[in-house]
């Protein structure tokens, strides 16, 4: 099947399963579907498809939405689980900052949510390197939301325990040492590796916040508006330290754009966070930060013809950026 069918078939499926939702069902023979995002993976194909009739209809009748389809193989209860992450966010950020969900069709794993058109943070970055944005002014935005974020839900600080990341880290290590799991420069991440338990143990019993993390919280679930930013693909309500958000967001900023851990971009970033919530975040996040960096690290093939557009360049900031990180 070439890209081009491929792209029809998905967007085939998205009107059929528009179609369950009552609402919508009669606006289909005007919609037009324009695929944002598609991924396949063992329980099936996740995609985000824009549905519109604007243009072809009196201002009136106008529809502009986001069907977001999960996999057909996903359990309803992490369908729900999702839901309720968005939802949460929802109700403590406002529509401001996360889009409002117009339907929900548990059967088809389905949700509809208005249409956001404005840029990710990804795409943003992206321009700011051909001069064309500010990635300080991107970096702050981010930061605001996600700060913001934290604020809604954060509750007393409590010791750090990090047996659960340190179990991560050694099961990890266990199959790039015997080799079940193929990572490229495999002695160099076997020797960061190693370092991870003194990192952890300098830190175990101080203090960090907790609060609902958002989950996947990387550069294409923020979208990047005038007013701000507005949060996407929730993963569910779970309490941790923010230092889980904060490690994948700079581990993926890192990776795809600048591996200087100093670079001035990032006090923006800070900034925009708050003071006192880097603060509190900092002892999780010095020993969670090189953890997800060997999990980023793991998941590039080991071998660079199988390496997808990108992973190259994301694999040489990450060797540059640990270099720093892991440095005595």
């Amino acid at each position: 099947m070439s890209e081009r069918e491929d792209r029809q078939a998905v967007e085939h499926l998205a009107l059929e399963i528009a179609a369950q939702h009552d609402w919508l069902r009669p606006h289909l023979s005007s919609l037009m579907p324009v695929v944002l995002a598609d991924r396949s993976s063992a329980k099936g194909r996740r995609f985000v498809v824009r549905l519109t009739n604007r243009g072809r209809v009196d201002d009136a009748d106008a529809i502009d939405v986001v069907l977001k389809a999960f996999a057909a193989g996903d359990a309803l209860e992490d369908f729900k689980d999702g839901l309720a992450g968005h939802q949460n966010a929802l109700d403590n950020l406002g529509p401001d900052a996360v889009p409002e969900i117009l339907s929900i069709d548990p059967d088809t794993r389905s949700l509809i949510m208005r249409h956001i058109g404005v840029r990710t943070a990804q795409d943003m970055l992206g321009l700011a390197e051909l001069g064309l944005a500010k990635s300080d002014e991107i970096l702050e935005t981010c930061g605001q939301w996600i700060g913001r974020f934290h604020r809604s839900t954060l509750q007393e600080p409590r010791p750090i325990n990090p047996k659960f990341m340190l179990r991560w880290v050694a099961t990890m290590r266990a199959g790039v040492e015997d080799r079940s799991h193929d990572v490229p420069r495999r002695d160099l991440f076997l020797t960061y590796a190693d370092q991870i338990p003194a990192l952890a143990e300098a830190v175990t019993g101080e203090m960090t916040p907790l609060a609902v993390a958002h989950g996947d919280m990387h550069l294409r679930n923020l979208l990047i508006t005038d007013n701000g930013a507005v949060g996407l693909d929730f993963e569910g309500v779970r309490t941790v330290t923010p230092a889980h958000d904060l490690a994948k967001f700079l581990v993926r900023y890192h990776g795809g754009f600048d591996p200087d851990p100093n670079a001035s971009a990032l006090k923006a970033f800070w900034r925009g966070y708050g003071a006192d919530l880097y603060a509190q975040a900092l002892p999780a996040l010095s020993y969670i930060l090189p953890i997800r960096v060997l999990g980023d690290w793991r998941d590039i093939p080991k071998r660079r013809t199988d390496r997808r557009p990108g992973q190259q360049q994301r694999f040489q900031n990450l060797l540059k950026y640990a270099e720093k990180l892991f440095a005595p």
